[in-house]
């Protein structure tokens, strides 16, 4: 019997354990790599995404060097800038 007991409430006590979602985390990547360039960054993120499950790095092509600086700088303005931003060195010192 006293087993019964104790195993119901084993039993009971995984039951009500909460079963916490571990939600992938997502890293948005501002670039201004285009054509050949931006295709092997882009396979770089998704070769990154497959090797794992806890992040995913989403690339987005975001025009020349001064635009990407200047979209930055408007989106950062607006507290939505992105988690990475790929710029020539001389952004930098913005």
């Amino acid at each position: 019997m006293k087993k019964h007991v104790v195993g119901a409430c084993l039993a009971a006590t995984t039951a009500l354990t909460p079963v916490w979602a571990h939600a992938q985390t997502t890293i948005n990547w501002w670039h201004a790599m285009g054509g050949e360039l931006g295709e092997l960054l882009e396979g770089v993120a998704e070769n990154f995404n497959e090797s794992q499950d806890e992040y995913r790095v989403v690339p987005s092509y975001r025009g020349t060097y001064t635009e990407a600086m200047t979209g930055a700088i408007a989106a950062f303005r607006a507290n939505q800038q992105p988690h990475i931003l790929q710029v020539f060195e001389v952004g930098t010192g913005t």
